[in-house]
Formats: C-alpha cells, sequence, structure tokens
C-alpha cells in the first residue's frame, strides 16, 4: 500500500512539472514574439572612386656593369719594357702609344742586315757587269758558252740574295713596330700589368683596356624566366635606362642571364653592381586602393554604394602594383574602403555616414 502512494505521488509530481514547464515555454514564446526588432547600428565608412590610369609592375634585380669591349694588350716580340706611357682609368684614342719595348737587338740587326744589302747590291753590280762583258767576248767567239751561262747564273744567285736581304729588311722594319705597344680603339685603361724594366714575355698581357662602353647583366632565377622577355624597359632609381636586349641561352651558377642595352649612360665604373628593375607589365583601367577588395568564394568584389547602402560588386584584378590595383570593369559609383571584416558587415548597416574626399 505505501509503493503504491509512493508512486501516485511522484507520477502527479511530473505531471505537475511538465504542465508548469509547458506553461513557461508559451509564456517565453510569446515574450520573444512581442519583443521588438533590434536596432542596428550606426557606422563610418571612408569612400574612393575609381581613377584612370596606369599601374605598372617592376620587377627588382641585381646587375652587373661590363665593358662592351675588352682586350688584354701584350707584345709579340719578348723584351724589356723602356716606357709605359699611359695609367689607370686614362682615355685613349685608337694609335696612341701605350708602352714601348727596348729595340735595341732589333735596330741593332737593321743597322747589320742594312749594311750587308750594301755589300750584297756591290755583288750584284759586278756581277752583272761580269755578265755584260761576258755577252761581247761570247759574240765575237772570244768566251765560250759555259762560261757565259755561269757568269749569269752568278747574276741570279747574287740577285736572289740581295731580294731576300731586302725582304728580311722589310719584315724587321715591320716587327720593330710591334714594339710600340698602342690601343686599337678608342677607350679607357683598365689595369697595368707590367711596368718600365719588366720583362714583357711574348703573349703575355701588360696593359688591359676597354672602349668605355657599358653594358649591364642582370641575373635571375629560373622561376621566373617566363617574366623577361626581350625589349622590356629597364629602370635605375625609376629612371629608364634601356632595355632588355638579349636573353642568354645558357645559366652560370643555376641564374638565367639578360643583357640590357643602354639608351642613357650611367655614371658608375665598370665592374659595379647596381640594383635595377625591369617593367614586366603594365595595364590601364579603374585604379584602387588595394583596401577596397573583398575575398569571397565566389569571387573578388568591392563594397558599392548606391547612395543608401553597400552592396557587394564582382570585379576582376587585373594587376597590383604597391597598395593599388587595376580592376575591370569600371566603376562609376563611390566603393567603400576598409579591411575586409568591415567591408563584409556593410550590408547588415541602414545607418551609415558615408565620407571620404571622393564621396
Amino acid at each position: 500500500m505505501k509503493k503504491i502512494i509512493i508512486t501516485v505521488i511522484f507520477i502527479a509530481a511530473a505531471v505537475f512539472v511538465g504542465f508548469k514547464g509547458k506553461e513557461l515555454l508559451n509564456k517565453k514564446e510569446n515574450e520573444i514574439k512581442n519583443e521588438k526588432a533590434p536596432i542596428k547600428s550606426f557606422i563610418t565608412v571612408t569612400t574612393t572612386k575609381c581613377k584612370e590610369g596606369t599601374l605598372k609592375k617592376k620587377i627588382p634585380f641585381l646587375a652587373h656593369i661590363i665593358a662592351d669591349k675588352n682586350i688584354k694588350i701584350s707584345t709579340k716580340f719578348a723584351g724589356y719594357i723602356e716606357e709605359v706611357y699611359v695609367k689607370e682609368s686614362q682615355k685613349v684614342k685608337k694609335g696612341d702609344i701605350l708602352a714601348k719595348i727596348d729595340s735595341t737587338e732589333f735596330t741593332s740587326n737593321i743597322k747589320a742586315l742594312e749594311e750587308t744589302i750594301k755589300a750584297q747590291e756591290g755583288d750584284v753590280a759586278l756581277a752583272r757587269r761580269i755578265y755584260s762583258r761576258n755577252i761581247k767576248l761570247y759574240k765575237v767567239g772570244g768566251l765560250a758558252k759555259e762560261k757565259l751561262e755561269m757568269s749569269k747564273v752568278a747574276l741570279e744567285s747574287k740577285k736572289a740574295l740581295l731580294n731576300s736581304s731586302k725582304e728580311k729588311l722589310k719584315q724587321l722594319k715591320h716587327q720593330l713596330t710591334y714594339l710600340q705597344v698602342t690601343a686599337p680603339f678608342d677607350g679607357v685603361i683598365e689595369n697595368i700589368l707590367a711596368h718600365k724594366g719588366d720583362l714583357a714575355a711574348a703573349g703575355k698581357p701588360i696593359i688591359t683596356m676597354n672602349n668605355a662602353k657599358k653594358r649591364v647583366i642582370v641575373s635571375y632565377a629560373s622561376d621566373i624566366k617566363d617574366e623577361i622577355k626581350k625589349n622590356q624597359k629597364v629602370f635605375l632609381k625609376n629612371e629608364e635606362i634601356g632595355f632588355v636586349n638579349f636573353i642568354y641561352q645558357t645559366s652560370q651558377n643555376g641564374l638565367i642571364s639578360a643583357e640590357v642595352k643602354l639608351t642613357k649612360d650611367i655614371d658608375l665604373p665598370v665592374g659595379s653592381d647596381l640594383e635595377v628593375s625591369v617593367l614586366t607589365t603594365q595595364k590601364r583601367g579603374c585604379v584602387l586602393p588595394d583596401d577596397t577588395v573583398l575575398h569571397k568564394k565566389e569571387g573578388t568584389f568591392v563594397m558599392m554604394y548606391d547612395g543608401k547602402s553597400f552592396k557587394p560588386f564582382k570585379v576582376k584584378i587585373e594587376l597590383k602594383e604597391g597598395n593599388n590595383i587595376v580592376v575591370t570593369p569600371f566603376i562609376d559609383s563611390l566603393v567603400a574602403r576598409a579591411n575586409e571584416t568591415k567591408l563584409a558587415e556593410l550590408p547588415a548597416y541602414d545607418n551609415i555616414n558615408v565620407e571620404g574626399e571622393d564621396k
């Protein structure tokens, strides 16, 4: 009997609690239905407008200045350096004497050969007179034909020796000019490798020089090789200095090299390193600050103002450079500027204060 009473009490309590719970739930639902909608917050937004313009994408590179043409100058014949007439960094003209090799041995050989030639000229003159006399004797029967022919052979032999000596003298005098080291073209002296009193070996450089014209070599990694193309403009501190003239097909130390043809002189010496930039892309169109962009799953948007509220407008970013972008299509309306979180929330606000220089 006691158990039955407890069970009845428990069931009654459960029914009471359920009834009260339902009553409280209905009351809460009615309160929610009668509750007024929240007033949306006030917000201030800075705006801007598209500006017609051009953005340029420039890639910076470390470049190296080399001479357009350089040469190592040596003497063809060994000898002691008698004098060096130039200094490093000195400008010279084609044909200017740069250095002189001691010519004592050459001049001595030339004088000796000149004396030999004089003696040979005397021998030829004597052999010619003998031959002429023998012709007369032969005609009157006073000389055998064999002796006439022998005198003729002797004359021809002495003439051959004379001609050989004259040719050798000509060669010696020409070789003497090699002892005066001259500039092969207009240019600048780079290095003096030997000095007065040094022994200049044949073929060993004694002076290096260049033609004072410069080339710029740009090196870059293979992952951007498709961005560098011929005829792209090259800049130094935002000043155009030339264009990409040639792209080498072989790499050095894993880097690709391109040659820049200069259209403006660079006031830096050969061998200098400098930072240049190559104009790889440029786009003209609607230019906006990059803080106008909202990235969503559906694409890239800007928040366009229609006079009452902001709505997302899909755009395509054609180029980004620095803090600016070029987008398409062109937008005539005001565009909001803010961080992406704030841009995404703008459509939820009714009370918006629009400000900005382009308002």
